[in-house]
């Protein structure tokens, strides 16, 4: 295991990698940003000029849960103010205790079965889950073809994801208030939020991340406790991601490059930990893993796009998967339990954590 890792440049960002930053005015996301800030200032009509989404009002529609099995509760809810359906499943672990939860968020073309695999071992820690599915962004833009994928990867589509996190819980501290069903065991005071590729970008928003534009709206939400980005990126400029402060887990690779850009290896992803401030923050590198191996399987966008493209897979993410969902799994296990329950115990694996190969690298500052 490497002390440090060595920092190569990051290279130019493609327009395909979804993560919605700005930094020059001749940026096409900056100036998606100022226009729908403009909107806001002048108070155009959002049909008009497609401003940004309000955010979510308090009342809502709770749909009746579509299936209960197994700790698994699934179903949607309607946000009126939006006219928008939030996808939902609740995934909860064995017994009738309070528990931590981590909302997830999917990545580009995703769905609720993105990150499966991390909540399972979450479950079986003693963690609950909550996954979001989000409109505009999900699988169903893959029926557009890469043109439609691609176009999705926007900062409207960043604004009604971060939305939709901030009305998932509004509704579900609602609900466990009322002791209303399975509602009822979660911890409002240890909530935590993960998400993958899109989702990170979405995990980075709610965290606090600044876009740096007047009139911007708050993507913030204030009850998350602790993030964990798989596979996040930067996009053109780090510099909002200085006001992230509380405690952020980024897990990427060396072969974690952009599905549908140009960047081929994960080492611009890397700009992400350094732009964090110092303290809260912690970072695993995994050698030899690529995009999809952070997905947590079941996700159709996290290596269809690539495929489509004429990209094949490399051997190694293959040939290491079990070694990387082992280490993927007992560190964002014990990165939640130390975050979220101040688990003491998991506090100290993480100061030297089993299991790393030579070239994997785990980072705290």
């Amino acid at each position: 295991m490497r002390i440090a890792p060595p920092h190569a440049p990051a290279p130019v960002q493609s327009p395909a990698e979804p993560s919605p930053q700005v930094l020059h005015d001749a940026d096409p996301i900056r100036r998606a940003l100022l226009r729908r800030a403009s909107a806001l200032t002048l108070g155009t009509t959002a049909a008009a000029l497609g401003a940004w989404p309000a955010r979510a009002a308090p009342e809502a529609q709770a749909q009746a849960q579509a299936q209960a099995e197994g700790g698994v509760t699934q179903g949607h809810w309607h946000d009126r103010s939006r006219l928008r359906d939030i996808p939902w499943r609740l995934r909860l672990p064995e017994g009738d205790g309070p528990v931590a939860l981590v909302v997830f968020s999917h990545g580009l073309g995703g769905s609720l079965d993105g990150g499966t695999e991390w909540a399972q071992a979450w479950a079986e820690a003693g963690l609950a889950t909550l996954h979001l599915q989000h409109a505009g962004s999900d699988r169903a833009i893959w029926r557009g073809g890469l043109p439609a994928v691609k176009a999705a990867a926007s900062a409207e589509q960043l604004v009604e994801r971060a939305h939709d996190v901030q009305f998932a819980v509004e509704q579900l501290l609602k609900l466990r208030q009322d002791r209303s069903g399975p509602w009822s065991r979660v911890r409002p005071e240890a909530l935590g939020m993960a998400g993958h590729s899109f989702g990170a970008q979405t995990t980075l928003a709610v965290a606090g991340r600044d876009y740096q534009v007047r009139g911007a709206p708050d993507l913030s939400e204030s009850h998350f406790k602790a993030f964990a980005a798989f596979s996040p990126s930067v996009g053109h400029g780090a510099g909002g991601i200085k006001g992230i402060t509380r405690p952020m887990l980024c897990l990427t690779g060396s072969l974690d490059g952009n599905p549908l850009g140009q960047e081929r290896d994960g080492r611009y992803r890397r700009a992400v930990y350094d732009a964090l401030p110092a303290g809260a923050k912690a970072q695993l590198w995994l050698e030899g893993a690529d995009h999809m191996s952070f997905g947590g399987g079941g996700e159709r966008g996290a290596g269809f796009g690539q495929r489509l493209l004429g990209r094949p897979r490399e051997r190694a993410p293959e040939r290491l998967a079990a070694h990387h969902a082992a280490l993927i799994k007992s560190i964002t296990t014990d990165w939640w339990r130390w975050r979220l329950l101040e688990d003491e115990d998991a506090m100290t694996r993480l100061k030297a954590p089993k299991g790393l190969g030579p070239d994997d690298e785990w980072l705290q500052g």
